[in-house]
């Protein structure tokens, strides 16, 4: 009990440190990771003449957690290369669950002033006006940082020079954020072209709260691949990534 007692402290001051440590570097590190997503709502607005607002503002919210998270890739590569970070959690004897764990909810802490701006945008335009959906985007922000840190911690740890990381980590967040059917209906993609999209962990939370908001239940299929794909990114991370060199 003591030791697990002991890890748990390590996770929740580790994802402290990982994720408020970078709000306090200042406002810049916030409108950072928040201008693609305002950038992109403003555009679907003028676009589609505000017939789209509501999608793009959850698409935001989802897209801005997974993208944060998706970006630990390269600071899970600086943690390894340039600081030893991991070397020394290594001879501390913490698992890679633990740090897996502290990388996932330090993304959510850090990912904290931009979802309260969602959020309150969301009420503000009633995006999503059931309790079944705003549970829905509670789960998913809770969900979403975890598998998608599982990929960043596979990919900053199979990589072997620093300056790749970056470049890696930009590809991944576009590709996984921007092309699945966050900002937009699901339901305009072709089924073959939604089903490939689908191995973004943010489009099955999308299908489900899109179902919601358009009035209809959502789907359990889609429902359960949101739960078991991040489920299965974070263990393919725990099993595939390398922890100790």
């Amino acid at each position: 009990m003591v030791n697990l007692r002991v890890r748990m402290r390590f996770v929740f001051v580790f994802a402290w440190f990982y994720g408020w440590s970078s709000v306090k570097r200042g406002v810049t590190w916030v409108l950072s990771y928040l201008a693609l997503p305002l950038a992109t709502l403003f555009m679907i607005y003028m676009i589609s003449r505000g017939m789209l607002l509501d999608y793009a503002l959850v698409g935001g919210t989802l897209a801005m957690v997974t993208a944060n998270a998706l970006g630990a890739l390269g600071d899970t590569a600086f943690f390894r290369l340039e600081t030893r970070l991991q070397d020394l959690l290594v001879a501390a004897n913490v698992s890679p669950l633990e740090y897996l764990l502290g990388i996932g909810f330090g993304n959510l802490i850090y990912s904290f002033p931009g979802l309260a701006l969602f959020i309150v945008l969301i009420a503000v335009f009633r995006a999503i006006t059931s309790p079944l959906g705003w549970g829905l985007l509670i789960l998913s922000i809770l969900v979403l940082p975890v598998g998608a840190s599982g990929l960043a911690f596979l990919g900053g740890s199979r990589i072997s020079h620093m300056r790749n990381s970056w470049g890696i980590a930009a590809l991944v967040m576009i590709f996984l954020t921007l092309l699945p059917p966050l900002y937009y209906p699901y339901w305009l993609l072709p089924k073959y072209a939604l089903y490939a999209l689908m191995i973004s962990p943010a489009t099955p939370a999308s299908v489900v709260i899109q179902q919601v908001m358009a009035g209809n239940p959502p789907s359990a299929l889609a429902l359960a691949l949101l739960l078991l794909e991040n489920l299965a990114y974070a263990m393919l991370g725990l099993s595939m990534g390398r922890w100790e060199d």
